[in-house]
C-alpha cells in the first residue's frame, strides 16, 4: 500500500491498515501464545500420576516428580528466553539494521555446557538411589506370596499358611495382603511371558517361564485396587485381571484363618476369595 499512499483514493485504505496494524500484531502474539499453551498442555497432563499405595511406588513417584519438575523448569526457561528474544529483537517497521552480533562468549558457552551436565549427574544419582530402595529385599519379610501367571489368569499361593487362590477367565482371583508389612513376592510364569501390574503401586514386573522374579512390596493404604497382565500373552490376555485387597494386620490374620478352613484348591477362583 506504500505505492498508493499519496493518492487521495487510497488514503482512507492506507489509514485503516495503519490503524489496524497494532491489532494484527496483538492477534499474532495471541495465536503464538495459544500454540505454546497447546504444546504445554500434554506435558501438564502427563504429570497426573496416581498416588502410590506402596513405599516402593512412593519412591518411584518422588523420582518421577523430580524429573517432571526439572523438565518444567528447563522448558519454562528455554521457552521464556525464546519468547523474550522474539519480542525484544523483532524487526521494527523501517528498521533494516542488524542487531549487535555476538560471535562467542566463553562464559556463556561454559555455563550452558556445565548446567546440563550437573542436571544429568543429579538425575543419575537420584535414579540409582531410588532403584536401590525399590529393589531392596528384606532378609526376613513378614509374608511371602508365590504369584504364578498362566493362560489366562493368576494363582496366588501363601506357603506359610497353605492358602491358595486360583483364578479363571470367568472368575478373576483376589490377592489379599496386610498393610504396613513387608510382602515378599516370588513371581513365576507357567507358560509364556506375563507382566504383573497393579497401577496404584507404580510398579510392575515380568513373569518369565523358568525364572523367579522376586521383589518386596510394602502396602501403606488399605482398600481394593485393580491389577492386570501388562504383556500381551495370547487371545485370552484381556481376561488376566485380578483384584488386590489390602487389609489391616488383624483383618488379614482373620482372613487367613477363615480362608484356610474352607479352601478348596480345585474350585477355581474361590479358594481365598
Amino acid at each position: 500500500m506504500r505505492g498508493c499512499r499519496p493518492q487521495p483514493a487510497c488514503r482512507f485504505r492506507w489509514r485503516r491498515e495503519t490503524l489496524l496494524r497494532p491489532w494484527h500484531r496483538v492477534h499474532g502474539n495471541a495465536k503464538t501464545i495459544a500454540r505454546l499453551v497447546g504444546l504445554a498442555t500434554p506435558l501438564l497432563l502427563a504429570g497426573c500420576a496416581p498416588q502410590s499405595v506402596t513405599e516402593q511406588g512412593a519412591a518411584i513417584g518422588r523420582l518421577y516428580n523430580l524429573f517432571l519438575a526439572i523438565a518444567a523448569v528447563v522448558w519454562v526457561t528455554v521457552t521464556g528466553v525464546m519468547v523474550w528474544s522474539l519480542v525484544r529483537y523483532r524487526r521494527k517497521d523501517g528498521d533494516d539494521r542488524l542487531p549487535k552480533q555476538t560471535h562467542g562468549n566463553k562464559y556463556w558457552e561454559l555455563s550452558w555446557t556445565l548446567i546440563p551436565l550437573v542436571i544429568i549427574a543429579g538425575l543419575i544419582i537420584a535414579t540409582v538411589r531410588t532403584q536401590s530402595t525399590v529393589l531392596h529385599q528384606q532378609p526376613d519379610p513378614d509374608l511371602t506370596i508365590e504369584v504364578t501367571g498362566f493362560q489366562w489368569s493368576w494363582r496366588f499361593a501363601y506357603p506359610e499358611s497353605g492358602v491358595q487362590v486360583v483364578g479363571s477367565s470367568r472368575r478373576p482371583p483376589e490377592l489379599v495382603v496386610p498393610a504396613n508389612r513387608t510382602v515378599h513376592v516370588r513371581l513365576w510364569s507357567a507358560d509364556v511371558i506375563h507382566n504383573f501390574y497393579i497401577p496404584r503401586t507404580l510398579f510392575k514386573r515380568y513373569a518369565i517361564p523358568g525364572t523367579a522374579n522376586e521383589f518386596d512390596l510394602t502396602f501403606t493404604t488399605t482398600g481394593r485396587y485393580d491389577g492386570n497382565c501388562a504383556q500381551f500373552c495370547g487371545f485370552g490376555h484381556p481376561d488376566m485381571v485380578f483384584t488386590l485387597r489390602v487389609l489391616t494386620a488383624e483383618e488379614f490374620a482373620r482372613w487367613v484363618t477363615a480362608t484356610g478352613a474352607r479352601s478348596t484348591p480345585d474350585r477355581a477362583g474361590t479358594a481365598g476369595g
